[in-house]
């Protein structure tokens, strides 16, 4: 059965689920309209990092899903 788990979340910054073994991190962002979750699956190496130190690990991952949504999953708000 898969069931998707909320780890950590920052309201309207991020959040960070677990599914299958895999950790993914979600970014939310206004624009372009009309929003987006910025999706984003964890490498083994950041997954390594993430479990040892939490969201530390995550800022510039979090940094880049901001500055450069294009590059990632994005699903619609609407």
């Amino acid at each position: 059965m898969n069931t998707k788990k909320e780890l950590e979340k920052k309201d309207w910054h991020y959040y960070v689920y677990e599914e299958n073994n895999n950790i993914t991190l979600s970014v939310p962002i206004p624009k372009p309209a009309p929003g987006f979750d910025v999706i984003h699956t964890l490498s083994d190496y950041e997954k390594e990092k993430y479990l040892q130190i939490g969201i530390k690990a995550l800022e510039e991952r979090i940094q880049d899903m901001n500055d450069n949504f294009y590059n990632y999953q994005m699903n619609s708000w609407r």
